[in-house]
C-alpha cells in the first residue's frame, strides 16, 4: 500500500523543479527576450544599411568606369614622359653672357632660364640657347630631341607694354634722378628706331597689333594692345648654318624691342610628337617686375591629337554616360518619394544634392569630350592646310594691297604666316585652358566619388559613428579653428615683417603662409631667422608650439574623444564589424533569393498538368505565408522610439518585444522571426553600460511575481496532496474498526493429535463445550 502511494506520490513532480533546472529554462528564455531599445538600435542600423549601402554596387561600377576612362584619355604616362623632355631640354640650356671685362678679360655668367636677371640676359639666352634649341640641327631641322617636331614657322614673341610716370617718391628725389618709373597703364602706341617718320613703318614688331587680326580668348590681353615678333626656325637658302629667327632676335635686341617699358615678354611654340599623339605647347613668360627683379615662368602643357584611339574607348564613355542617366533616374525617383514642396524634395537632402551636383559635373564631363573633339579636329585641319593654302590665307590677316614684285609678294606670304601662327597659338592656348579645367573637373569629381563611398559607409554603423563624430564636434572644431586661424595669421604677419626684407620664404605673405605651414612638418630654416634675430626666433617660436602644436593638436584629439563617446553611446548597442555586416548581407541575399525561387518553383507547380513531366521533376515544397517586399522600417523606427512624444508617456525602452508589435505594421511571420533572429545576434553581444533604475524596479517585480507564482503553484500541490493522503486516512480508519472486531473473534486452537495444549483459563463462551465442538467438525 505504501510503495503504490509512492510511486503515485506528485511530491516527486515537485523536486523536478529543482533551483538549477529553474535557472537554466529562464536563462534560455532570457536569452531570446528583445526590448524595445534593442529592436530600435537595431532598425536604425538596418535601415541605413539599406538605405546608404544599396548604393555601393553603383558607386564601384561608377569609380571603375571613371578609372577606366581616366586612363584612357588622360594619356598621363606618355604624355609626362614628353612634358618632361622637353622641360628639361629647355631648363639644361645654358649659355655664356659678357657682364663686364677685367684687365681686359672678359667676364662671363652662365645663364639658364631660371636665374635670368636683366634684359640683355634675356637676348643672350634666347639667340645663344632657345632659338638654337628649337631650330634643331642641320640634319634635323625643327626637330627637339627626337619624335617632337616643330609646328612653323617658328617661335612668337608676345610683349605688353605699360607707360611711364611720375616714380613715387618726393620732388626733390624726382627732380634729382630725373626718370620715369612705370605705371599700371597699358602703352599700345607705337615705338621704335622709326617712330618719328612719317608713313607705314617698315617693322611691325614695333605697332600694337602687329598688323594681324587675332581673335583672341577673353582671358588673355586684347590682340590690338599687344606688340608681335616672329623667330622663324627656317635657315637661310645662301647659307644653311644661319638661322633666320637668330638673326632676327639680333635685329631686335638692336633696335631695343624689349626696353624699359615693356611689362612681359611672352614665348611660345607648339610641338608635334607623332609617337604618342600629342601636341606639346610651350610658353615662357617672362615678367619684369616693378624693382628691377625679372622673373620667368615656363609651362610645357601636352594635348593629344585624338580623343578616341579604339573602340574599346568609346564603349568605356557610353556606359559612363549610360550610368549617369541611371543615376539620373534614382535621383528623380528618390526626390519624388520624399513629402513636402518641390525645392524641399529636390534639395531638401545634402546626399540628394551631392547626387545633383555629382550628376551635373559627370555629364559635363562627358560633354567635353565631343567639344575637345571638334576644336582638335580644326586644329588638325587647320596644320594640314598650311603647306598648300599660305597664300590664300586671308581669315585671320589683313594684308596690304600687294605691289608687283618678289618682295611684295614675300611680304604678304610672311603677314599670312605670321597672321596663321597668331590666330593658331590663340586656338590652341584656348583648347589648353578647356583642357586644364577639364583636368581639374576629372579632380574635383574624384572627390565627388568619394562623397558618394561615405554616403555608403554611412550604413555601416561603426564607420558610421566616426562620421557622426566629426559632425557633432564640427561646432567646437570650428571655435578652435577660429583661434588658432587668428594666431596663425598673426604669426605669419610677424614672420613677414621681421624676416621677410632678409629672406625670400617670407618675401610675401603667400611665401609666408608656406614657410608658416612647412615648419608645421619640420621644413623651414629656422637657422637663417635665429641668424637674423635670436630672442625674436625663440619667441616665435615658442608662441608656434603653444598656438598650433598644442592649442590645435591637443584641443582637437580631446574634442573629437569626448564626442566619441557620446555618439557611440547614443548610437547603441548595433555596431556591427564589416565582415559581421558583409555576411548579414550575404544571408540577406540567399534567404531572399531563396524564396523567390520557391514562389517561381510553385508557379510553376500550379501551372503544370497532373500527367506533366516537369510536375514530376519539381520538388514538393511546403506552404508558407506570403512575404512584404519592402519592411516599412520608417515606420517601425518611430513605433519603438524609445522618447516621449509629448501627448502620452512613451513605452520604456525596456519593455519586452513581440511578435505582435510587428503584425500591426503589415509585417509578415516570417520575416518578423528573420528581423528578430538577426536583432538578437546583432544586440546580444553588447550589453547596456547603464541599467535604468525603472528597469531594475521592473526586472525584480517580475523575479518577485514569478516567484509568487512558483510558490502559488506549489502550494496548490501541496493542498491536493494532503487532500489525498487526508482521503486516504479517512478509507483506513472503517477497515481499521473491522479489524478490531475480527481480532477479538479469535480463540485459540485446541491441541491436535494429542498434543496438549495448556491455555490460561478464559471465560466459557455459550454453546457446546470444546471437545463436542471439536468432534462435530467434520473431517
Amino acid at each position: 500500500m505504501s510503495e503504490v502511494s509512492l510511486q503515485d506520490d506528485p511530491v516527486v513532480e515537485i523536486k523536478d523543479r529543482s533551483p538549477s533546472a529553474t535557472v537554466k529554462a529562464e536563462k534560455q528564455f532570457d536569452d531570446e527576450v528583445l526590448t524595445r531599445e534593442q529592436v530600435y538600435d537595431f532598425l536604425v542600423s538596418e535601415r541605413d544599411r539599406v538605405r546608404f549601402c544599396g548604393t555601393l554596387p553603383l558607386t564601384v561600377l561608377i569609380w571603375f568606369i571613371f578609372t577606366l576612362t581616366a586612363w584612357t584619355h588622360g594619356n598621363v604616362e606618355r604624355t609626362s614622359r614628353a612634358q618632361s623632355v622637353i622641360r628639361e631640354a629647355i631648363e639644361r640650356t645654358e649659355v655664356s653672357h659678357e657682364i663686364s671685362e677685367l684687365q681686359g678679360q672678359p667676364v662671363a655668367k652662365r645663364i639658364r632660364l631660371h636665374n635670368i636677371s636683366a634684359t640683355d640676359e634675356v637676348w643672350t639666352w634666347l639667340i645663344n640657347g632657345f632659338v638654337p634649341l628649337i631650330a634643331g640641327s642641320d640634319e634635323e631641322p625643327g626637330i627637339v630631341r627626337k619624335f617632337n617636331q616643330v609646328i612653323r614657322p617658328g617661335i612668337q614673341l608676345r610683349q605688353k607694354r605699360v607707360s611711364g610716370g611720375d616714380c613715387p617718391v618726393v620732388e626733390e628725389l624726382r627732380d634729382y634722378f630725373r626718370a620715369k618709373c612705370r605705371t599700371s597703364e597699358r602703352l599700345p602706341s607705337r615705338f621704335g628706331p622709326e617712330v618719328n617718320k612719317t608713313g607705314d613703318p617698315m617693322d611691325r614688331s614695333f605697332v600694337a597689333g602687329g598688323g594681324i587680326e587675332v581673335a583672341s580668348m577673353a582671358l588673355n590681353d586684347p590682340a590690338e594692345e599687344l606688340f608681335f615678333a616672329f623667330l622663324r626656325i627656317s635657315r637661310l637658302q645662301n647659307d644653311t648654318s644661319q638661322v633666320e629667327g637668330i638673326l632676327r632676335a639680333q635685329e631686335l635686341q638692336r633696335l631695343q624691342w624689349i626696353d624699359d617699358a615693356t611689362d612681359m615678354l611672352q614665348i611660345s611654340c607648339t610641338l608635334l610628337n607623332p609617337d604618342i599623339g600629342s601636341y606639346i605647347h610651350i610658353q615662357l613668360k617672362i615678367n619684369f617686375v616693378r624693382g628691377g627683379l625679372v622673373q620667368p615662368v615656363m609651362e610645357v602643357r601636352p594635348l593629344q591629337t585624338r580623343v578616341w584611339h579604339n573602340a574599346l574607348e568609346v564603349i568605356v564613355d557610353v556606359i559612363w554616360g549610360l550610368l549617369m542617366l541611371l543615376l539620373t533616374a534614382l535621383a528623380f525617383q528618390e526626390a519624388f518619394e520624399q513629402s513636402g514642396s518641390c525645392s524641399h524634395r529636390c534639395c531638401g537632402n545634402f546626399w540628394l544634392l551631392v547626387d545633383w551636383f555629382f550628376i551635373l559635373v559627370g555629364l559635363t564631363l562627358i560633354g567635353f569630350f565631343f567639344v575637345y573633339n571638334a576644336g582638335m579636329d580644326g586644329l588638325d585641319q587647320h596644320m594640314a592646310e598650311l603647306p598648300a593654302a599660305l597664300s590664300e590665307y586671308i581669315a585671320t590677316t589683313v594684308p596690304p594691297a600687294p605691289a608687283p614684285g618678289a618682295a611684295e609678294a614675300a611680304a604678304v606670304q610672311a603677314l599670312q604666316e605670321e597672321g596663321w601662327q597668331a590666330q593658331f597659338q590663340e586656338d590652341f592656348e584656348l583648347m589648353v585652358f578647356l583642357k586644364v579645367y577639364h583636368r581639374l573637373g576629372m579632380f574635383w569629381y574624384v572627390g565627388l566619388i568619394l562623397l558618394r563611398f561615405f554616403r555608403g559607409f554611412t550604413g555601416q554603423p561603426r564607420i558610421a559613428t566616426i562620421g557622426r563624430t566629426i559632425g557633432s564636434a564640427a561646432a567646437d572644431i570650428g571655435h578652435v579653428g577660429f583661434l588658432v586661424t587668428i594666431a596663425l595669421f598673426n604669426l605669419i604677419l610677424g614672420g613677414h615683417l621681421l624676416f621677410g626684407p632678409e629672406l625670400r620664404a617670407w618675401s610675401s605673405l603667400e611665401n609666408s603662409l608656406m614657410t608658416t605651414i612647412m615648419i608645421l612638418f619640420g621644413q623651414g630654416d629656422i637657422g637663417a631667422m635665429y641668424f637674423i634675430a635670436p630672442m625674436s626666433t625663440l619667441i616665435w617660436g615658442l608662441s608656434y608650439v603653444i598656438c598650433i602644436i598644442v592649442m590645435l593638436m591637443s584641443m582637437v584629439t580631446a574634442i573629437l574623444i569626448a564626442h566619441h563617446r557620446e555618439v557611440r553611446k547614443k548610437r547603441g548597442r548595433s555596431q556591427q564589424t564589416l565582415p559581421q555586416q558583409f555576411l548579414m548581407m550575404l544571408e540577406d541575399f540567399v534567404w531572399k533569393r531563396s524564396y523567390d525561387v520557391r514562389s517561381v518553383l510553385r508557379f510553376m507547380r500550379s501551372r503544370a498538368g497532373p500527367k506533366s513531366k516537369i510536375l514530376r521533376a519539381l520538388p514538393l515544397l511546403k506552404p508558407e505565408t506570403k512575404r512584404i517586399s519592402r519592411i516599412p522600417y520608417d515606420v517601425l523606427i518611430e513605433y519603438f522610439k524609445p522618447e516621449d512624444d509629448g501627448e502620452e508617456p512613451a513605452v520604456p525602452g525596456w519593455k519586452i518585444v513581440k511578435k505582435e508589435d510587428f503584425y500591426k505594421f503589415g509585417v509578415d511571420s516570417a520575416t518578423t522571426s528573420r528581423i528578430m533572429r538577426k536583432c538578437h545576434a546583432a544586440t546580444s553581444t553588447s550589453p547596456d553600460q547603464e541599467m535604468p533604475v525603472m528597469r531594475l524596479f521592473e526586472e525584480f517585480q517580475s523575479s518577485v511575481y514569478e516567484t509568487c507564482q512558483v510558490l502559488d503553484t506549489t502550494g496548490e500541490e501541496l493542498k491536493n496532496w494532503v487532500a489525498e493522503r487526508r482521503v486516504d486516512m479517512a478509507n483506513i480508519e472503517p477497515r481499521q474498526r473491522k479489524l478490531e472486531v475480527l481480532s477479538r473473534q479469535l480463540e485459540p486452537a485446541e491441541p491436535v493429535f494429542g498434543l496438549e495444549t495448556h491455555y490460561e483459563e478464559t471465560p466459557a463462551l455459550e454453546g457446546p463445550s470444546d471437545g463436542q465442538a471439536i468432534a462435530d467438525v467434520p473431517r
